[in-house]
């Protein structure tokens, strides 16, 4: 028995040696009902539902001491309006603007500093590392070339949230909060999520991580959902030539 735990250590040894960093690419799709898309204005729906049934992309870049996963390639869209414009009425459309995500964990001080953006302002919330309760089966499967073991977890909707997770990348670390799994997480499945790698990339030197700017503004989870809510109420001024400009915003509920 020995014997055969030294074997097994040694090939990591060497790897992670010579590796330094390491950036992984995935892309998300999310599943939307049509009770979801119900929620919409008829007119729009069918717009609402192509920009959000396209994937999106993130990338996680780790260097040992911490790691940064991110929103990348966003980009707003507009919907044009429907509406007939009148001489003292226009409607310039709908933006949907994607959320932008950004995670930056500290793995010495094992920190997880999150930012969110608020009314095209962004703020900062910083929390400890946290413990789901996850449970280890005997499932395996290749991804990629790479052996995967299972871990899931099961949430308060009733879902269960899988883990692909492979031990042959001597990397601890996972898409958005996740990191608790033993492994580098290369796929996430529930019913209406799947998280999946698209590219490993290795570098032989330790990769620089965006820092947090010095003059950030640090908020609280409450702060930020009365925030939220601030922003979701009309807006309306009148510009230099007399025209009246109004914006409002729809909260959408998310599917359960």
């Amino acid at each position: 028995m020995k014997f055969y735990l030294v074997f097994i250590c040694l090939p990591l040894f060497s790897i992670s040696f010579a590796q330094k960093s390491i950036k992984v690419t995935y892309e998300q799709k999310i599943i939307y009902s049509d009770t979801f898309f119900n929620q919409l204005p008829e007119s729009d729906r069918e717009e609402f539902r192509t920009i959000l049934s396209a994937p999106t992309y993130f990338e996680l870049t780790n260097n040992g001491d911490g790691s940064l996963f991110k929103s990348v390639n966003l980009k707003k869209e507009v919907i044009a309006s429907k509406e007939m414009n009148t001489a003292t009425s226009r409607n310039m459309g709908t933006i949907f603007k994607p959320f932008k995500v950004r995670v930056l964990k500290d793995f010495i001080n094992q920190v997880i500093i999150k930012s969110a953006e608020v009314e095209d302002k962004e703020y900062y919330l910083e929390e400890p590392f946290s413990k789901e309760e996850l449970h280890f089966d005997e499932k395996i499967k290749t991804i990629d070339s790479y052996t995967c073991k299972s871990a899931y977890t099961l949430t308060a909707a009733n879902d269960t949230i899988q883990y692909w997770y492979t031990q042959e990348i001597p990397v601890i670390d996972g898409p958005f909060n996740m990191q608790e799994i033993p492994g580098l997480i290369l796929s996430v499945e529930s019913k209406k999520k799947v998280i999946y790698a698209t590219k490993i990339e290795f570098f032989d030197k330790k990769l620089q991580l965006e820092t947090v700017p010095v003059n950030a503004s640090f908020i609280t989870d409450k702060e930020l959902n009365k925030m939220k809510l601030e922003a979701l109420k009309p807006t309306s001024y009148t510009d230099e030539s007399g025209m009246k400009h109004e914006t409002y915003s729809i909260h959408i509920k998310a599917d359960k």
